[in-house]
């Protein structure tokens, strides 16, 4: 069954569902054909029968009850008649009644009120019968009318085969008819498979068309254009990082091949080769650096490198790279001031944000102007810890506000490559920030200064030890309660 199509599927289940409600209805036909026919049947032999008892309580004399009884139900084409006494004596018998049939339906029940009951009469065929008891000339007598149901089994006989036939007609027609309406319901679903299997790495821009978007067949179809969409911008970002990074890594391998080709072309002395060496080595050592943020980025997108969940001190961490950044400060004659620094600790990585948080101060260094200044804050909020990083340079405009945290993205290529950058440290801020769930913005006015805000969501570390000594003391009582010792 799951090797089948959905349309075969769908036209199977609606022959399958028609089928059972088609049968369970002719059952119930035939069931309800049958349940009349026998009222029906009864009625008649009620009528009979009343007919009979009323000629047996009109009769004075047993001359006259067996003239009566002989004359009008002697003979008939439908219906026999029999009645018995007290000491199961025939009194009377139609025709119809052979003396076997006639001995096999005695009665000497007088107490008998309208009784009806299905007899079969020495294997021959079936009978409807009623009976009742009267009163007459030779006392109280019991009265029988009885017909064959030949005539009922025949027509149900009828119906049946009507239903035999029609029955598998029916369902042919539901296989006909489902194929045609999965067919007609699938149709927009082969169109989309159509257009999705048409749509390359190359021709990501094609969507498919959604001609209904309030069914199922549309809520798919717009589904899948996101998707595609999601698939486009995510190519796009790869292939910019290629180039951008192919692009970081030929500029400094440029300044290598060139200074070792001009070291080669002839022979120089000592002091020059000193200084083509010390060139050589700070395009390696940026290349190195290049290298390691490449490799960071692709092994947290990986999912290489778990974020640990450890106590961090987020005043200390803080206060620690203002220590290592404070010489760089110093030599850019920036001032590198802590303002009001609160005492927070979280679980979390802290090389992650230690990274992070170096990355943007020296991001700050690197654009504040001699004279400038760079002021840190770290505060307890409710529920997070907040740390701002605010400088006094050269800002950034707006319209690059909404990229700064993208992979090589520079707000002024040629800034950037004075300062020595490579537009990687803010991409390795925001995902070090986002793998402990936190969030990373910036806000900035060209000529007046740039603010980062780094808000982690705030955990507390001594109700987590607390509870860890919690669990520690309950499996402590319950092994001493348990006599064993762990």
């Amino acid at each position: 069954m799951t090797r089948l199509s959905i349309r075969w599927r769908l036209t199977l289940w609606y022959a399958a569902a028609l089928g059972v409600i088609l049968t369970g209805f002719c059952a119930s036909l035939l069931l309800l054909t049958r349940h009349q026919l026998l009222a029906r049947t009864d009625a008649a032999l009620r009528e009979e029968l009343q007919e009979l008892a009323l000629e047996v309580r009109l009769a004075k004399t047993s001359q006259e009850f067996e003239e009566h009884l002989h004359a009008r139900f002697y003979q008939h084409d439908i219906y026999d008649f029999l009645v018995t006494d007290a000491e199961s004596s025939l009194l009377f018998v139609s025709s119809g009644l052979t003396a076997p049939q006639a001995a096999s339906l005695i009665s000497n029940d007088l107490n008998v009120s309208w009784e009806y009951t299905t007899r079969n009469l020495l294997n021959e065929r079936d009978y409807r019968l009623a009976r009742t008891a009267v009163d007459g000339p030779r006392g109280r007598v019991v009265v029988q009318a009885l017909t064959p149901l030949t005539p009922l089994y025949n027509e149900m006989q009828t119906l049946q085969v009507m239903m035999s036939v029609l029955l598998p007609l029916g369902i042919a027609t539901a296989l006909l008819g489902g194929y045609f309406l999965a067919r007609r319901a699938l149709a927009p679903v082969e169109q989309i498979v159509q257009v999705a299997a048409a749509i390359t790495i190359s021709g990501l821009d094609r969507r498919i068309e959604v001609s209904n978007p309030h069914d199922e067949i549309g809520h798919l179809a717009a589904t899948l254009n996101l998707l595609i969409a999601r698939l486009e911008r995510a190519v796009a970002e790869i292939q910019r990082f290629t180039a951008d990074a192919s692009h970081e890594l030929r500029t400094p391998l440029a300044v290598l091949r060139s200074e070792a080709e001009s070291a080669l072309r002839k022979t120089r002395s000592p002091e020059e080769y000193q200084r083509t060496l010390t060139v050589v080595v700070e395009e390696a050592t940026r290349l190195g650096s290049l290298a390691d943020q490449l490799l960071n980025l692709s092994r947290q997108d990986a999912g290489i490198v778990a974020c640990r969940q450890e106590p961090v001190r987020v005043d200390a961490l803080l206060l620690d790279v203002v220590e290592q950044l404070r010489p760089l400060a110093g030599v850019r004659g920036v001032a590198l001031e802590t303002g009001d620094i609160e005492s927070c600790e979280i679980l979390g990585d802290d090389l992650q944000l230690g990274q992070a948080l170096f990355n943007v101060v020296e991001n700050a260094i690197k654009y504040t102007q001699p004279g400038g200044s760079i002021d840190l804050e770290c505060r307890v909020l409710e529920g997070c810890v907040e740390m701002m990083v605010r400088d006094t340079g050269i800002g950034i405009p707006a319209e690059h506000l909404g990229r700064v945290f993208d992979r090589f993205y520079r707000v002024d290529s040629s800034r950037q490559t004075r300062t020595g950058g490579a537009g990687l440290g803010l991409a390795i801020c925001r995902t070090a920030v986002l793998a402990h769930h936190g969030e990373i913005q910036m806000e900035s006015e060209v000529g007046i200064g740039t603010t980062v805000t780094i808000r982690l969501p705030l955990v507390s570390v001594t109700s987590n030890r607390q509870s860890q000594a919690s669990d520690m003391e309950a499996t402590s009582r319950t092994a001493a309660r348990s006599g064993s010792c762990s």
